[in-house]
């Protein structure tokens, strides 16, 4: 049986390996993306002290300082494979930690964002506490999250009972694969990050809003900033698969699609 601290290696290691390949600019605009489906702007960011909560590739963590803030601490299980992307940005702190207990004290943060991770960690309402706890009253927080239902999410799931589940398919199998076929970076970390992280819930948006009313936190609501000229943009410069989950199209294949919630903390 595995234990939790296991989990999160394995899970650390993952993403480590996939984001260390990505290009430049693919890794910029990966960045860019994330800000714009999270709802930031530089009127948010600027001169605030701002936390992202599983920092990952570190893009996002760069856009972050783009758009002024005072500081960025980026959190995550493994260093950003991409650290000399901030030599001149001294005001940019990588911590490397487990969201589920952070390092930091009550009340620190102005900003705190999280994309796509909680729905990987062992506890996942943790998590949110954790980041609820360092955030300052009246500082705003950002969570994205998977959601449930859709014909893509349920043929992952039955892909993750022969890779995550039995174990049939091994991952080592499918990375070779993958390199033989020479798949841009963005589709390897795809595969493999849907496929292959140990753990991943999905959620309804009822489900997120509950969970930010839960801990108190103000006017929850979801954030709907990516529409289809947007998504198709962002794919041109080889993101991550994005769409406008608004559409019926989207809701066939990716029911409650990506969800994005904001609150302010009382």
């Amino acid at each position: 049986m595995r234990t939790n601290k296991g989990i999160e290696s394995e899970t650390g290691n993952l993403y480590y390996d996939c984001f260390s390949v990505f290009d430049k600019n693919q890794w910029y605009y990966q960045g860019k993306l994330l800000a714009d489906q999270l709802g930031l702007t530089s009127e948010q960011v600027k001169g605030k002290k701002c936390m992202d909560g599983g920092c990952g590739h570190g893009s996002l963590a760069y856009v972050l300082n783009e758009m002024g803030a005072s500081e960025v601490f980026a959190v995550d299980l493994k260093p950003c494979p991409k650290e000399d992307q901030f030599k001149n940005s001294p005001n940019v702190h990588f911590i490397e930690g487990s969201l589920l207990e952070l390092s930091f004290s009550d009340a620190e943060f102005d900003l705190v964002v999280s994309s796509g991770v909680i729905h990987h960690t062992v506890d996942p309402e943790k998590a949110f506490s954790e980041m609820i706890r360092v955030l300052k009253p009246e500082g705003r927080m950002i969570l994205g999250v998977y959601g449930k239902h859709g014909l893509f999410p349920w043929c992952l799931w039955v892909g993750r009972v022969f890779t995550v589940k039995i174990k049939l398919v091994p991952r080592g199998l499918v990375s070779k694969i993958i390199d033989i076929l020479k798949l841009d970076p963005i589709w390897r970390y795809q595969f493999l990050d849907y496929l292959y992280v140990p753990l991943l819930k999905r959620y309804t948006q009822k489900e997120v809003i509950d969970l930010f009313l839960k801990y108190k936190m103000q006017n929850p609501q979801r954030i709907s900033n990516i529409n289809t000229e947007k998504a198709r943009a962002y794919r041109r410069n080889k993101t991550s698969y994005s769409y406008d989950y608004r559409s019926l199209l989207s809701r066939i294949l990716f029911g409650h699609g990506f969800i994005v919630v904001a609150g302010t903390k009382k």
